[in-house]
């Protein structure tokens, strides 16, 4: 079992999620982290220094260990790389990345960022770079070295990809994943300001990355990626999602979560809940966006779970989505501190 919460990294390089979590009000979110790291092995040694000081990317890793447990997966920890080669209804090799934010960009924790974003079209144009930047090194690195591996081989080759990249990106939800990968837009803002009953949707084929420059988007929508077979996408497998987990009914926390649109309309229902009332499950806003194109395609019953979101996307009819009624869109909290009058 790994000891993940003694620290072993010099105390100024501690990720500031980490030195909170070991405040002993956290011991329930430790306790979910630690169930999630349950069977994970540290194959290199490094992997409890980079969770203490970097979080985000071990964090996920675990999070993805933790979904292929819940959904029956047997994992094979024996081979050096890719991060995970798992059995669910067919042998799969699984590569964890993280979007992360550009040289000298603000992380998502200890930021100074009072207020989410509000240009919506700016904020989901750069979340796309930083996905299409996660997508393309973890593409590259399978071109060049992962398929030769024998033990790779003739599997589908899946990509894990979270979001991280700035202040309030888990806001992102699916619009710059979905644009990325097949092409499709959902402008937000122009379905806002016109009053528009049907969100706006269009083709896409590039995000703008400065003056000169754009990168080309729809990765899934020709077969010039067929080698990957899919991509596991969450936004929300945050800090947010451990707490949503924890057990601590007493924590003064309020859940305010946005879910999927009730019958015809295009407004997400809104939810609030007392940390004691609130339920979540580990797959609650996990993204599954298969390619048409694969060259080891999957179906739905390779990441078969009442709680995740499918993508399939054909070239004629369009995206077609599964997804539970209530899929999870977007969790925020409110915690209350109470403080003794000195």
């Amino acid at each position: 079992m790994l000891d993940l919460f003694t620290p072993i990294a010099d105390v100024k390089k501690l990720h500031p999620i980490f030195k909170m979590m070991l405040e002993e009000q956290y011991e329930p979110e430790r306790e979910v982290l630690n169930s999630w790291a349950k069977g994970f092995e540290d194959r290199d040694g490094k992997f409890i220094h980079e969770f203490q000081t970097t979080f985000e990317s071990s964090m996920w890793e675990l999070y993805l260990h933790a979904f292929l447990k819940e959904l029956g997966a047997e994992i094979d920890f024996s081979h050096h790389a890719p991060d995970f080669i798992t059995h669910l209804d067919r042998p799969i090799a699984i590569e964890a990345t993280i979007a992360a934010p550009p040289q000298g960009g603000e992380a998502p924790a200890g930021h100074n960022q009072q207020y989410p974003p509000t240009d919506f079209a700016e904020f989901n144009q750069q979340a796309a770079i930083r996905i299409l930047n996660s997508l393309s090194s973890k593409i590259k690195k399978y071109r060049t070295s992962y398929s030769q591996l024998d033990h790779v081989k003739g599997k589908p080759y899946v990509i894990g990809l979270a979001s991280f990249d700035r202040p309030y990106s888990h806001y992102a939800v699916n619009r710059a994943i979905v644009a990325v990968l097949y092409g499709i837009y959902v402008d937000e803002e122009t379905t806002i300001a016109t009053g528009a009953d049907e969100l706006i949707k269009y083709p896409v084929d590039a995000v703008v990355k400065n003056e000169n420059a754009t990168i080309p988007v729809g990765l899934f929508a020709t077969d010039e990626y067929k080698d990957v077979s899919a991509v596991i996408y969450s936004s929300l497998a945050t800090w947010g999602k451990i707490r949503g987990l924890a057990d601590s009914p007493e924590a003064m926390t309020m859940y305010n979560t946005c879910h999927l649109p009730i019958g015809d309309s295009i407004i997400p229902e809104v939810r609030f809940a007392k940390k004691s009332e609130y339920e979540e499950n580990i797959a609650d806003g996990l993204h599954i966006l298969h390619n048409p194109y694969a060259e080891y395609p999957l179906d739905v019953s390779t990441f078969n779970h009442a709680r995740v979101a499918q993508y399939f996307f054909d070239p004629v009819k369009g995206l077609k989505v599964i997804a539970p009624d209530d899929f999870l869109l977007l969790r925020q909290l409110q915690s209350f501190v109470v403080r003794k009058d000195p």
